[in-house]
């Protein structure tokens, strides 16, 4: 008895072992195929995040503005590894205020250091001038919560098997949009990207805390949002506590989270499941902006 006891529990051992790297090069491979995203996971404990929403001139094409940027930055320390086309921006910063953001761009330094010494050299300087706005937002990311995300979502995929939780999928239109009016108008708005977004959609978020209250309604948002991410193999890219590099606007967290696409991000937001949960979405201040990935774009029309 005592043998089988051990052999089971070794199978089960090698079972959740092997799920957990099939999760890992999964996540990996969703990353850098459908995301477009080229961070390394087990990155330096040194290294600074910069996140530059971009505000273009009338009528500019986003990708070679940001193929600009991306030219006017070789040479120097930073990485590229995130740019987006942003397609609607739900929620605007009662700090930064309604700005039209046209792209986000992530990039990493080897320190901080390294950052400010870029960010104060006149070749970013002339190369961030020909934009109508921008605002940068220093983050730092912990290497460990980046790499156990995926496997927290794969455990909490596992007890939704076990204990037969209903899918969330495909989603329940849902009959009144009341809890979140503006539904139907930004699916709508998201539904009009035909160019880029089929596959992914990255939303960009720039959090500060709210009251304790705040705080518990938006941990039960999170769990739920959560639990559709497990099942449906989507979830946070980037999570990273907010360092303050400009202006003097104060947020707590960067919270960079990959969807299916836009079409996927839209029906989510008709259904039920999201119009049931909406309303648990509290912070003290937000600015969300959705975006498609074009660092592919980008880089072609830069070889080109």
């Amino acid at each position: 008895m005592i043998r089988i006891a051990i052999a089971f529990l070794l199978v089960v051992v090698l079972v959740a072992g092997f799920a957990m790297v099939w999760q890992y090069f999964r996540y990996v491979n969703l990353r850098r195929e459908r995301v477009q995203d080229r961070q390394t996971v087990f990155h330096s404990s040194n290294a600074f995040h910069a996140l530059t929403f971009l505000a273009l001139s009338p009528g500019a094409n986003v990708v070679e503005e940001v193929r600009a940027l991306k030219r006017a930055t070789n040479g120097s320390a930073a990485k590229w590894i995130y740019a987006g086309k942003v397609a609607l921006s739900p929620l605007h910063s009662k700090q930064i205020g309604e700005k039209d953001w046209n792209a986000v761009v992530l990039l990493e330094y080897p320190s901080r250091e390294a950052y400010e010494q870029h960010a104060q050299s006149e070749e970013l300087r002339r190369a961030l001038g020909r934009y109508e706005e921008v605002y940068t937002q220093g983050f730092e990311r912990s290497r460990s919560m980046s790499a156990m995300f995926p496997q927290l979502l794969l455990a909490l995929r596992a007890g939704q098997i076990v204990r037969g939780r209903p899918s969330h999928f495909p989603f329940v239109r849902a009959k009144s949009t009341e809890n979140f009016p503006e539904a139907p108008a930004f699916a709508a708005r998201l539904s009009e990207e035909r160019e880029f977004g089929g596959d992914a959609a990255v939303v960009v978020n720039l959090l500060k805390n709210g009251t304790p209250e705040q705080q518990a309604a938006d941990r039960s948002y999170a769990a739920s949002m959560f639990g559709a991410m497990a099942e449906g193999g989507y979830g946070p890219q980037h999570v990273g506590r907010a360092v303050r590099v400009e202006r003097d606007y104060e947020f707590d967290q960067i919270a960079i989270v990959f969807y299916p696409g836009l079409n996927f991000f839209g029906d989510m937001i008709l259904s039920d499941y999201y119009q049931e949960i909406y309303d648990d979405k509290q912070l003290g201040d937000s600015q969300a902006v959705i975006t498609a990935p074009i660092l592919d774009s980008v880089d072609e029309n830069e070889r080109d």
